[in-house]
């Protein structure tokens, strides 16, 4: 498929791709050379990263040898890190990079002003898109300015994989606001037909025709959007479950770090970077999980308002188009998931966030009781003042 061209992509998704091509994420044409520089940067950047992380020749917070707990968080996190950065990579160059679903889109975009009548406010996209652009410069910001406040050889490393990270959910974050606007364009549209369905009550049959025949062109447009939804669940199919899990990882065990930091007092500057990785990192899984929920309630709410209309229920036609519509609304819901695993929700930031705060104290808690045994076995061992 070739380059997307449209208003909606142009005040939406333009920019994020021309980021992504800027850090390499993205082949800057569908040229196999492209395709091929893209993973040489990624297996160039990942091998560098890996050979120096592996070679333990920098300060590490904790107790290398006497600290294992903390060496097998340590080296997850940077396991995690890793092949999230090259999923990424692999699923936008070989896989799946997106312009399926701006194309479908922008479809959407088209149907509804020539089926319905409606104008999509691209000024609405805009500015929700560039408040999700806006979130995302300042969340890289204070990431970058932080790494460098603390001014540690551990923290470079993952400078760039981290970003990738970032980017790549800030993309998903972009369509799903899109989506966003697109259903409260249809809500309307959907209370003007029900509207023009009880004015045209006594009207010609052509004209009472002309308006039930509005209600299989909004059956058409929400189609579209259900098949939106599940095409941009099939794009971020591996990624998006791949990242989540990492930002678990990451959120669990960034206040252990903070927590042992405190205690073997390593300074200001580790608890700093800790700390504001940690934030970005909550934000940046709650507004997608806001917004798929808005999505969901605007979702629910046009599924509802066909079942208060109570006039001419007598008729026929209006019966069966009102039953196929209403049908369609209950079977294809507006859910994001993460690769069917996982419901995109506020009741996944919740168990999120309670899974979270639970491997926190659980973290904290093996700590304490592996640094209390340590110094037992030391106490316990005989010593000598003198010489036999």
């Amino acid at each position: 498929m070739g380059p997307v061209s449209g208003e909606l992509h142009a005040v939406s998704l333009l920019g994020m791709n021309r980021v992504m091509k800027c850090m390499v994420m993205l082949p800057v044409s569908k040229h196999l050379i492209a395709k091929v520089f893209c993973n040489a940067v990624l297996f160039t950047t990942v091998g560098f990263s890996t050979s120096w992380r592996l070679s333990f020749e920098y300060d590490l917070a904790y107790d290398f040898r006497n600290d294992p707990f903390s060496r097998i968080i340590d080296l997850m996190n940077f396991i995690a890190l890793i092949t999230s950065h090259v999923i990424i990579v692999m699923e936008l160059v070989w896989l799946k990079s997106g312009d399926d679903i701006n194309s479908q889109l922008e479809e959407i975009r088209r149907e509804m002003n020539v089926l319905l009548g409606v104008q999509v406010n691209l000024q609405r996209v805009r500015a929700y898109c560039n408040a999700v652009y806006a979130s995302l410069f300042i969340r890289c910001l204070a990431f970058g300015l932080v790494t460098i406040y603390a001014n540690r050889s551990l923290t470079y490393y993952a400078f760039y994989s981290e970003i990738v990270l970032l980017v790549r959910f800030s993309q998903f974050t972009l369509f799903s606001a899109v989506i966003m606007v697109l259903y409260q364009e249809l809500s309307p549209a959907g209370e003007s037909v029900l509207a023009e369905l009880e004015c045209s009550l006594f009207e010609l049959s052509s004209v009472r025709r002309s308006s039930l025949e509005k209600l299989a062109k909004l059956q058409r447009v929400h189609g579209l959007l259900w098949r939106a939804i599940r095409c941009l669940e099939h794009n971020f199919q591996i990624c998006l479950i791949t990242m989540l899990l990492k930002f678990f990882v990451d959120t669990s065990a960034l206040p252990y770090w903070i927590y042992l930091s405190k205690v073997q007092h390593t300074g200001v500057a580790v608890q700093s970077y800790c700390g504001i990785d940690e934030c970005v990192k909550i934000l940046e899984v709650v507004v997608p999980c806001w917004i798929c929920t808005r999505c969901d309630v605007m979702q629910r709410r046009f599924r509802s308002m066909f079942y208060t209309l109570t006039k001419d229920r007598r008729n026929s036609q209006l019966n069966a188009a009102l039953n196929r519509l209403c049908l369609q609304l209950g079977q294809e819901r507006c859910q994001f998931s993460a690769g069917g695993l996982v419901e995109i929700s506020t009741e996944m930031l919740g168990k999120f966030l309670f899974g979270m705060i639970s491997y926190i104290v659980i973290c904290i808690q093996f700590s304490l009781n592996l640094t209390a045994s340590n110094s037992s076995k030391v106490a316990s061992i005989p010593t000598t003042n003198a010489p036999l």
